[in-house]
């Protein structure tokens, strides 16, 4: 199976694998970049979220796939003024320099492909250029869907405060996905220009190629 089809399909064993072959510090030294913390558990299990992390710092992670490599760390608040109108805080978001350009892309590219025919397939009939992931825990306790178009990522979990199941086989194409279409419905619906949609650019040193079947 090819690193794309593995991806697109959820695909445990090729995951574990590629972590094997590239080694769990590497990966860690990679998601460190991403805003991750340092000291997640070098094993094997890492590659099927063995480590826990939050919603915010999952979707600020993926930030830096269609905007050039580039992380953003969010902010909460917007703006505070005092009763006259005069500004005195103001939030903006935070650049990090994650990976390169190319390798951005690429990786939107492989995240395109969960939309168009994996395991995130049901919002392609959003028609609008759009990428991410599925992710389900064991026994079905947390689901998450993180995608993202050329302007916003924006990411969904369901699960309890508690750990425990949400029900059989609510997994995040079932659980999460559906909620984070929704809310991209509405928000292209609002701000997307349907008569001229956006494009996830590659940058000048990516090359396509046709391969024979």
């Amino acid at each position: 199976v090819t690193l794309r089809r593995a991806l697109e399909d959820s695909r445990n064993i090729p995951a574990v694998k590629a972590l094997a072959e590239l080694g769990p510090q590497t990966v860690i030294d990679y998601a460190v970049r991403f805003g991750f913390p340092s000291n997640l558990p070098p094993y094997l299990s890492l590659a099927l979220g063995a480590a826990e992390s939050t919603l915010i710092d999952v979707t600020s992670a993926y930030t830096a796939f269609p905007n050039q490599g580039v992380r953003m760390t969010p902010y909460a608040v917007t703006r505070i003024a005092d009763r006259d109108g005069t500004v005195l805080f103001e939030g903006r978001p935070e650049p990090h320099e994650a990976i390169r350009a190319d390798t951005a892309f690429v990786m939107t590219n492989l995240l395109h492909g969960v939309v168009l025919h994996g395991t995130a397939a049901a919002a392609a009939s959003l028609n609008w250029p759009l990428a991410g992931k599925t992710g389900t825990m064991d026994e079905y306790t947390d689901a998450w869907f993180v995608g993202f178009d050329p302007a916003i990522a924006v990411g969904v979990w369901v699960g309890y405060d508690e750990k425990r199941p949400l029900g059989p086989n609510e997994t995040g194409a079932v659980a999460a996905l559906p909620i984070w279409m929704d809310f991209m419905r509405a928000y292209i619906d609002r701000y997307g220009d349907r008569s001229n949609p956006p494009t996830f650019e590659p940058p000048g040193n990516i090359v396509f190629v046709t391969l024979p079947n």
